[in-house]
């Protein structure tokens, strides 16, 4: 995954000659971390709690995560999964679905009023789409995360920094759940 965003940023820097228009252009460090803040607190203190367990009723479904059923009790493993983690999805996924993927589709968008929300819009379902393994529940959670994060992308100015850094806490939170039995 990290590679595909690195092409997907390339083609884009290539595009703009612009480190901002791919999220790669450092902003304040203050900035950065108001923006990972409230993503992490909405996602783990309000979607977590919240919305996962209405979604899960209204689809009558579970999101499944019993492929990560060996996590339970077992720190190396759950040490590894985090790790790649964190290359993988907080660094790979935000390189594609928000540096690549949201600025093709705000570009898209260009003409339509509103245009940050449509475009947060699709790519929240093509991010959802994306996690069909964890079935209906787990994509209709992960496609609104991935709309919020897309709509935080666009409004902080494409702030890459802040999504990777609330990615990475927010897949460490929950592989830390599964590890403990919480989920």
């Amino acid at each position: 995954m990290p590679l595909v965003g690195l092409l997907g940023v390339t083609l884009v820097w290539m595009e703009t000659r612009s480190s901002s228009s791919c999220g790669l252009h450092l902003r304040s460090f203050g900035q950065t971390l108001v923006w990972m803040a409230l993503l992490v607190g909405i996602v783990v203190g309000l979607v977590d709690p919240l919305i996962q367990p209405l979604v899960d009723q209204l689809t009558d479904t579970k999101a499944d995560y019993s492929g990560y059923g060996p996590l339970l009790g077992n720190l190396p493993a759950a040490m590894t999964l985090v790790a790649g983690a964190w290359l993988s999805a907080a660094v790979g996924e935000e390189l594609v679905f928000r540096a690549f993927l949201m600025h093709q589709l705000h570009a898209l968008f260009a003409l339509v009023p509103g245009r940050i929300y449509f475009a947060s819009l699709t790519g929240g379902l093509v991010f959802g789409l994306m996690h069909a393994n964890q079935g209906l529940s787990g994509i209709v959670v992960t496609g609104l995360v991935g709309a919020l994060f897309g709509f935080a992308y666009l409004r902080s100015g494409r702030n890459l920094w802040s999504l990777v850094l609330a990615h990475g806490l927010i897949d460490t939170w929950g592989v830390m759940t599964l590890y403990l039995g919480w989920y």
